[in-house]
């Protein structure tokens, strides 16, 4: 029964690299980073702004103008929660045309989930920087270590890990570093094609742990989408 079951378990483990949701999964995470840079700077210099020019009365409409850039992102983040992460979310802004320009102001101040929006649109910012440098550094150093039998023998190539200096990939015009200092270990130096082969070895491991890694990081994100967006339209 054990042998039977371990290829299944072998199967579902390395088939995350086939799998067409796995990289919808990646494109919704990098996504968080420019969304989340234009996030910031739309909130955040909205809010500033308002709260500046509150005294001068400006900032009243400046403040509402906020709370409704919110209520229609929220369109723009539960279609692309549908359509990359396949989660069932919907988020209806609050009609203009249906009242009169005070009574949508009001309704506007007064819906709870826009002042959620607002925070949430302001904490995509750190959550894209976070992110990005976590996808970029958990796919391209096992990806550059998957390559290593192909490349290794290049000029200009070096693969050098657990230096005085740190560790560094060197693949032409493209380098990537860790400047921690590791202390007493050697350096270890890939220019041989048994170590290249190992290397490519540990690279597969890594790369199919980080897209699980990524992928449950992509499944929270749509939980959360999910119970804001639906808990919202619930309370309108």
């Amino acid at each position: 029964m054990t042998a039977s079951q371990s290829p299944s378990l072998l199967g579902r483990i390395v088939s995350i690299v086939a799998a067409e949701q796995t990289y919808r999964n990646l494109a919704y995470l990098f996504l968080r980073f420019p969304l989340g840079i234009a996030y910031f700077t739309l909130f955040f210099t909205g809010i500033v702004l308002g709260i500046v020019l509150l005294p001068l009365l400006v900032g009243v409409p400046i403040l509402i103008g906020v709370l409704v850039a919110a209520d229609y992102a929220g369109v723009i983040e539960a279609r692309i929660a549908d359509g990359l992460l396949g989660v069932d979310v919907d988020w209806t802004p609050t009609d203009p045309s249906a009242l009169s320009v005070t009574e949508y102001a009001k309704t506007i101040v007064a819906t709870p989930r826009n002042y959620g929006l607002v925070a949430y649109f302001l904490a995509q910012f750190v959550v894209g920087v976070i992110l990005f440098i976590a996808l970029t550094t958990g796919l391209i150093i096992p990806l550059a270590l998957l390559v290593a039998p192909l490349v290794f023998w290049i000029p200009g190539v070096r693969y050098q890990f657990l230096g005085g200096d740190g560790s560094m990939i060197t693949l032409g015009p493209m380098e990537v570093e860790n400047s921690l200092s590791t202390g007493g270990f050697d350096m270890v130096l890939i220019d041989t094609a048994p170590e290249a082969l190992v290397a490519s070895v540990v690279g597969a491991v890594v790369l199919l742990v980080a897209l699980h890694v990524f992928n449950g990081v992509a499944s929270v994100l749509g939980w959360l989408a999910v119970g804001l967006f639906d808990a919202g339209d619930q309370n309108r």
